[in-house]
């Protein structure tokens, strides 16, 4: 289904890394009817890459649990070993990207058509390779502070983190707009800076007053980015 036959408004949100928190946020997502794409590393698991946020110590998941994690939201390419493809030869992408894939394949039991960039940097050859790799979407890390749908979908930027200091004004624009074109209000980040930064109530105050409006799309990035999810 494409959604602009039937709405004008579109939200989703967009979470990297694929660790630990990620199971608060997502069922999060699921109490108020909200949909998330979430880009894993599926060559790192929880033995690997643990880093520091703030005071936390951040884990990633065991690739086992993800698809109960992730249930109702989608899974999508962040690159196998989270490398930055800039700093890559052609042949090292196109192994960073269709391990991912393969990966996220098998565990999932279907093919991924997105990616975000691994530290939000991207070159021409990165995009080449994303697209010679049937992905649709590639996302960035520019907030745009915008709603207008992106030609360039494998050069896609978010409208903002969610802590943007404009994250709520922008929601009151959004939700008391009534376009005559689609607009998407596309929010990304990690969930362990909600965990390092004890800015959980913060999500769940924006969840809870963006949910149950009856003129907005609330979908994974496939569906609200690719005209027609269901032929991909």
């Amino acid at each position: 289904m494409n959604w602009k036959s039937s709405y004008r408004k579109a939200i989703t949100f967009s979470y990297d890394d694929g660790n630990e928190q990620d199971i608060r946020l997502a069922e999060m997502f699921r109490k108020y009817g909200l949909k998330a794409t979430f880009h894993v590393n599926t060559g790192l698991d929880a033995q690997h890459g643990t880093w520091k946020c703030s005071d936390l110590w951040v884990r990633r998941l065991n690739l086992s649990d993800c698809p109960e994690v992730y249930r109702g939201h989608e899974v999508s390419v962040h690159g196998s070993l989270h490398q930055n493809l800039t700093q890559l030869s052609r042949e090292e992408i196109r192994k960073e990207l269709n391990d991912d894939i393969s990966e996220i394949t098998c565990i999932f039991q279907e093919r991924p058509v997105g990616m975000s960039y691994a530290y939000g940097v991207y070159h021409a050859i990165a995009v080449e390779e994303a697209k010679a790799a049937w992905l649709y979407y590639g996302r960035g890390v520019v907030s745009m502070h915008r709603f207008d749908e992106q030609k360039d979908l494998l050069r896609f930027q978010p409208t903002c983190h969610h802590d943007d200091a404009l994250l709520f004004e922008l929601t009151d624009r959004f939700l008391a707009a009534k376009p005559d074109r689609p607009q998407i209000f596309y929010i990304w980040g990690h969930s362990y800076e909600l965990e390092g930064k004890q800015h959980w109530d913060h999500m769940e105050r924006f969840c809870e007053k963006i949910s149950g409006r009856s003129d907005i799309f609330y979908s994974t990035s496939r569906e609200i980015l690719c005209d027609d999810p269901t032929d991909i």
